[in-house]
């Protein structure tokens, strides 16, 4: 065989190889588990239950689109919480677009919002009817609904400090809320100490957050002091 033959014989093996290597690495990179785990939750000083949760993400940029979805069942002084949640975020600062969160108990709820133009649009459906609300939502809001911790993440993606529009959807409402940056300080987590960042989320009228995060924002110990409530992972991110 001549040399040509040979180097064109090759190139018709290696290219298509090289290409499809190429692909799965872009492929890669458009879909990935921005994070993922569980809280285990302590009410003065007791476990309470866990939050299981995912936050994916595919694309980037602008064009980036995050999905959230969790399961929070914790057994507090006022009652029982069995709640799952889907968050969908769009854009470089992960945008909420969409909310939903549905309450397994004895009056079962289930609420959907749209959120975009300003506003947010939420249907609320309990066994005794239907509720329509719509309420402002400012430029930069983050959802933050109550009890739900790995929601965090996309409030410190968006800011590590100063005051931030956060929204409450369950409760049909936006508060403004105070960020402030705690530093970095060794923290033992399940027996390891590990280096996290801490921020200080002071809602308007409400108790304040701590929040714990590592070196890419994701969420590994939330505390409410007044309530004596501490969510912290079972086991440190990958």
């Amino acid at each position: 065989m001549r040399i040509s033959e040979v180097v064109r014989t090759v190139t018709r093996i290696i290219v298509p190889l090289l290409v499809l290597g190429v692909m799965a690495v872009e492929a890669s990179a458009q879909t990935n588990a921005q994070d993922e785990g569980t809280f285990e939750i302590l009410v003065n000083g007791r476990p309470a239950g866990t939050e299981e949760f995912t936050i994916r993400q595919t694309g980037v940029g602008s064009a980036a689109e995050f999905v959230a979805t969790g399961r929070v069942q914790v057994l507090l002084p006022t009652g029982r919480l069995d709640l799952t949640t889907r968050l969908r975020a769009s854009g470089f600062q992960a945008d909420p677009v969409t909310y939903e969160a549905t309450t397994v108990s004895s009056a079962p709820r289930r609420m959907i919002a749209s959120i975009g133009g300003g506003r947010v649009s939420a249907r609320t459906v309990t066994p005794s009817g239907e509720q329509l609300r719509e309420y402002l939502a400012s430029e930069g809001a983050v959802v933050l609904d109550e009890g739900v911790m790995h929601q965090y993440y996309f409030l410190v993606r968006r800011t590590r400090g100063g005051r931030v529009p956060v929204l409450i959807p369950r409760e049909n409402r936006q508060v403004m809320a105070q960020v402030t940056d705690l530093g970095e300080s060794l923290v033992n987590i399940q027996g390891v100490q590990v280096s996290l960042y801490q921020l200080s989320v002071q809602p308007d009228g409400g108790d304040e957050r701590r929040v714990w995060t590592d070196a890419l924002g994701r969420v590994i110990r939330v505390e409410i002091p007044a309530l004596s409530y501490v969510a912290v992972r079972t086991e440190l991110p990958r």
